[in-house]
C-alpha cells in the first residue's frame, strides 16, 4: 500500500465498521466521522508498520481504539439525562434550559448498511448499537469499554485485544469479565423489545396519537416505568403518573403549531423524526416493553438533528 489509491482501496471496506466502533467507544455520532478520519490519517502515516496486509483489520482497530481513548481522556463521559441528573415532576414543562454536558447521541440506521456481522462476535449487529447498550458502555472504564468492544463486538481474540491495549492476556480476561458483568446487568434492566411486532404496533399508535392530537391515546401507551428524556435539557421524567402529567402539558403546548412525527430507524430500532412548524426539531428513540412505551428519548441537540437531516434527506 505504497500509494494513497492503494491505501484507500484497502481500507474502504472497513470504514463503515470503524465508524460504528468509534461511535460505540465515544457515545457520539457527530464525532464518528472525525474519529475515522483521524484513524485513517494515523494509519497512512504508520503504513510501513503493517507487515502483513492480512492483518489490516486488527491493525486499523488498534489505531481507531487508541484514537478514541485519546479523545475520551479529553472529554467527560457521555450519558442520557437519566444517567446524569435526578428526575423531575411531571408538571416540569417546558423543560429546563439546555446545558453543556456529555450527552449521549443516537445514530441513524443508514450507518448499518453494508456492515457484515462478524461470526466471532458475541453481540448481533443491531444489539451492538442499541441505545441502551451504547449508554451502558459509557459507564465502563475506557479500558473495559475497549476490551469488550474489540472482543465481543469486533470479534478479535483476547490475544489481539491484549496487544491493542498493551496488557497481558490474563489482564484482558479480567477486564472483560468485569465489563461483561456490568453490561449484562445494566442492559437487562433497560432492555425493551424494540424490534418485536408489538413494538411496531405501539409506534403506529404513537404516530396516530400525534396526528390526531389525541393525548388520551398517548397516555394509553405509557408504561408504568416509562422514562422521557430531552437532551440537551437535563429534564427527564420517570414513571407513569409523572409522564401522564408531562404529556398532557406537552400536547397542550404542541398544538399551538403544526406537529407531526415520521418513523425513522434509530440505533437499529424504532424512532421518529419530530417536526414542528415545517422544520425537523428532534430525533426520538423509542423502546417498548409489554406493549407500552418504556423509553422515549427526544434528542434535540443541533448536531443530532443535522446528522439525521443530512442522512435521511
Amino acid at each position: 500500500m505504497k500509494s494513497e489509491a492503494e491505501f484507500g482501496a484497502a481500507v474502504a471496506p472497513l470504514r463503515g465498521a470503524l465508524r460504528l466502533h468509534c461511535y460505540r467507544m465515544l457515545g457520539s455520532a457527530s464525532d464518528g466521522d472525525d474519529m475515522v478520519q483521524e484513524t485513517l490519517l494515523r494509519a497512512w502515516r504508520a503504513r510501513d508498520t503493517l507487515q502483513d496486509p492480512a492483518r489490516l483489520k486488527p491493525w486499523l482497530y488498534r489505531i481507531a481504539t487508541n484514537v478514541c481513548l485519546d479523545e475520551i481522556a479529553r472529554r467527560p463521559r457521555r450519558g442520557l439525562a437519566s444517567d446524569l441528573f435526578e428526575a423531575v415532576p411531571g408538571d416540569s414543562y417546558p423543560p429546563a434550559a439546555p446545558i453543556e454536558a456529555g450527552w449521549l447521541e443516537p445514530m441513524p440506521d443508514a450507518w448499518l448498511a453494508g456492515i457484515a456481522q462478524d461470526p466471532e462476535a458475541r453481540y448481533l449487529l443491531r444489539e451492538s448499537v442499541a441505545l441502551a447498550f451504547v449508554a451502558a458502555l459509557q459507564v465502563l472504564t475506557p479500558s473495559q469499554r475497549a476490551a469488550l468492544l474489540l472482543c465481543d463486538v469486533v470479534g478479535m481474540s483476547a490475544g489481539e485485544v491484549a496487544s491493542t491495549l498493551d496488557q497481558s492476556v490474563a489482564a484482558t480476561h479480567s477486564v472483560l469479565h468485569r465489563a461483561r458483568d456490568v453490561i449484562e446487568a445494566k442492559v437487562a434492566a433497560e432492555r425493551g423489545t424494540a424490534l418485536a411486532p408489538e413494538a411496531e404496533s405501539v409506534l403506529q399508535r404513537y404516530v396516530k396519537a400525534i396526528a390526531d392530537a389525541d393525548v388520551e391515546a398517548m397516555i394509553a401507551i405509557i408504561h408504568d416505568d416509562m422514562h422521557t428524556t430531552m437532551p440537551p435539557s437535563p429534564t427527564w421524567v420517570r414513571g407513569r403518573a409523572d409522564n401522564v402529567e408531562f404529556y398532557r402539558r406537552m400536547f397542550a403546548r404542541w398544538w399551538a403549531g403544526d406537529v407531526r412525527v415520521v418513523p425513522v430507524g434509530v440505533n437499529g430500532a424504532l424512532g421518529c423524526e419530530f417536526h414542528r412548524d415545517g422544520a425537523l426539531r428532534a430525533i426520538e428513540a423509542i423502546e417498548v416493553r409489554d406493549g407500552k412505551v418504556l423509553r422515549m428519548h427526544h434528542f434535540m441537540q443541533p448536531a443530532v438533528v443535522a446528522l439525521f437531516r443530512n442522512t435521511t434527506g
